[in-house]
């Protein structure tokens, strides 16, 4: 009998051990490539260690100290070539043709959960078809009054106490603006805790089981059907968003995005989800890391006012035109970008040859990613880039904009880059007129910002808790 038993546990070890090496093997056409070890990354993933950290620690160093353009890093379950260098990002991304979008594995939740009929995810003549219909709505007028407004709404809950949970309201207020400028629907998540949001976080929180993404063939053994019906019912409300505007059309995106008959109803919902997914998290990532940067940078923040108020004055509320005018406001709303990029890399391409990048040979099918916070902290093309430093974007500070690639690179750059960029630099100018603030006493950031663990890439800050003051002269 023990016999027996000592048996079923060594077989049982053995097939975990043949599991494990399945998963982090190493194919032999890649083994000639620089590469992160094993061991740290899945310690990383385990412990939940936000990306910035991981990639500083263990992906950075060899941009930074070995002078090597592209590393291999294992994630979610396989292999995958980081791009280090913009150049080489830049003969990867300018080619769709050569470089398509790989297609995404399908035991993981998240791409069940967006679709692939999207922008995002499809190549050739259906993305061209999406890129049309996405980028002809999203460009038909930036919303600037929009924002303004939402920006007094966002006042009205700054207003009722001094110190503010900043990263939850930043979503909130990038989900209102989202929700009523590209749905035409307003989630009136800005003044209420809104179910919807409270929802979608914990669909993307129990998506993000590191166990799961360590191992996604789980998702075939150990089904987690309870979050897939949650994921299901969000779909539907989209969907059903979706058919409201059929009956009802506005001035908003989709209203825009349903007068291609060309495009399905799938389709629609599909590029409907990744339109929020990306306009609400990654946008409250960039204003949540612009907050905090001004926050403990009293003299910027106090530079950026003074250019504001010369603008915009007391009562004027930002226009195009004023917006553009505030050359400080948008070098810090840059600078934010580039050091707590919001999405660290992108989806992967794969080429269907071989072909050569820097001194290496890349194999067929072997997926490829831009490591966008990578590439914003290569000393190379960033002197000191860890140093919040908005004077890096002012006219005459030299040329270094091809290393900067928050919205990705080439032609399938993000079609929101407009939208976003303005949607922060409206915000933050009526925030500068009205407030000043600082972090409160003992804050987890004080020492350096802090991000929230993400599997997709996500680098958002994490708790950032504010101390608003109301402005006595305005």
């Amino acid at each position: 009998m023990a016999f027996i038993a000592v048996l079923v546990g060594c077989s049982l070890c053995a097939l975990v051990a043949v599991v494990c090496r399945s998963v982090v093997f190493i194919p032999n056409d890649l083994r000639h490539l620089p590469r992160v070890p094993i061991l740290p990354l899945l310690i990383s993933y385990l412990l939940c260690e936000s990306e910035d950290k991981r990639i500083r620690r263990l992906v950075l160093p060899y941009a930074n100290e070995k002078g090597e353009g592209l590393v291999l890093v294992w994630a979610l379950g396989r292999w995958m070539v980081h791009i280090l260098d913009y150049k080489l990002g830049d003969v990867v991304f300018s080619d769709i043709r050569c470089f398509p979008k790989e297609d995404p594995p399908d035991d993981l939740l998240l791409w069940q959960l967006i679709g692939k009929s999207n922008i995002l995810l499809s190549n050739g003549e259906q993305w061209r078809k999406h890129s049309r219909n996405v980028r002809t709505a999203i460009n038909q007028a930036i919303p600037i009054r929009q924002f303004a407004l939402l920006s007094r709404r966002l006042f009205s809950v700054i207003n009722r106490t001094r110190v503010i949970a900043f990263d939850d309201l930043a979503q909130r207020f990038a989900l209102d603006a989202v929700g009523t400028t590209a749905f035409g629907h307003d989630f009136d998540a800005i003044e209420h805790e809104s179910e919807f949001v409270r929802s979608y976080n914990g669909i993307m929180h129990a998506i993000a089981n590191p166990i799961y993404l360590i191992m996604p063939f789980l998702e075939n053994i150990l089904p987690r059907r309870a979050l897939k019906k949650s994921m299901d019912e969000l779909g539907g409300r989209f969907q059903d968003m979706l058919q409201e505007k059929r009956g009802n059309p506005g001035t908003d995106m989709l209203t825009y995005m349903l007068r291609d008959v060309s495009v399905s109803d799938r389709e629609l919902r599909d590029n409907m989800l990744l339109l929020f997914i990306a306009g609400h998290d990654t946008s409250a990532g960039g204003i949540s890391s612009l907050i905090y940067y001004l926050a403990i940078h009293g003299d910027l923040q106090e530079r950026a006012r003074r250019e504001v108020l010369s603008v915009l004055g007391r009562d004027k509320d930002p226009t195009l035109e004023l917006s553009q005018q505030m050359q400080y406001l948008n070098a810090c709303v840059r600078e934010a970008l580039r050091i707590n990029t919001p999405i660290s890399y992108l989806v992967p391409r794969a080429a269907s040859t071989t072909v050569q990048l820097g001194p290496y040979a890349i194999p067929p099918h072997t997926s490829i990613v831009l490591n966008i916070y990578a590439i914003h902290h290569k000393e190379d093309d960033w002197p000191n880039p860890f140093k919040f430093d908005p004077d890096r974007f002012m006219k005459g500070s030299g040329s270094i904009a091809p290393a900067w690639i928050p919205f990705g690179m080439g032609q399938r750059q993000c079609p929101a880059r407009a939208f976003a960029l303005n949607e922060q630099t409206v915000l933050t100018a009526m925030l500068l007129r009205e407030y000043e603030w600082t972090l409160p006493v003992g804050s987890s950031h004080a020492c350096g910002i802090q991000n929230a663990f993400s599997p997709f890439a996500l680098t958002v800050p994490h708790k950032l808790d504010i101390c608003f003051t109301k402005r006595k002269s305005i």
